[in-house]
């Protein structure tokens, strides 16, 4: 039941109450049947109390209820305003963590590229590295092949020289035998000619 009603059926009660008191004060010297009227209107009148009392106990409850509901209703826009607030503030947080979000994201695939760049050229490097070891070692080998030959023309030229060594030795021997023979032919008379040739 609304305010606004109980309050009109206050102000009808009002009334008729205080027309019914009227009543009852005029007939005090009338007869018995406006007696009867009277006692009729002063229980009417008691009921009519009790009546307003009732309606004068929901009236305040309802106000009661009412302080109660607005009571409520303020500290529900308090809690809206504070989690409107809140909401800005985490809206606000939510902003600075994309905007470092995103310079950290520009930092890293700029780092990124670096590292790729970086990469590529490690990359590239190595395979220099590798074709100028596959070169060295060809060298190395190479070297080592010439060294090889080195020694056995080394070893060739050794033999070789032995054996002119021995050559010579022989040939002097041979000089030596060929000189003791034409020493030995030189003092032998020569043969007498056959004539009968």
């Amino acid at each position: 039941m609304s305010i606004a009603t109980i309050a009109r059926r206050m102000a009808g009660v009002s009334s008729v109450a205080f027309a019914l008191t009227l009543v009852a004060v005029a007939g005090v010297g009338c007869s018995t049947q406006d007696r009867k009227s009277a006692e009729q209107a002063s229980q009417d009148n008691v009921a009519l109390k009790a009546q307003v009392t009732d309606l004068t106990l929901e009236r305040d409850n309802l106000k009661k209820e009412l302080e109660a509901a607005n009571k409520s209703r303020d500290q529900y826009q308090e809690q809206v305003t504070q989690a409107n607030k809140t909401a800005g503030e985490l809206q606000s947080k939510v902003e600075q963590w994309r905007k470092s979000n995103d310079t950290a994201e520009i930092g890293l695939k700029s780092e990124l590229a670096k590292t790729k760049s970086e990469l590529d050229a490690a990359k590239k490097a190595q395979e220099q590295a590798e074709q100028t070891a596959i070169r060295l070692k060809a060298a190395e080998d190479a070297v080592t092949a010439a060294r090889a030959k080195a020694a056995e023309a080394e070893r060739a030229a050794a033999t070789a020289s032995d054996r002119v060594t021995q050559l010579t030795a022989e040939a002097t021997a041979l000089r030596q035998k060929l000189e003791a023979v034409s020493a030995e032919l030189a003092r032998k008379p020569a043969p007498a000619p056959d004539l009968n040739k």
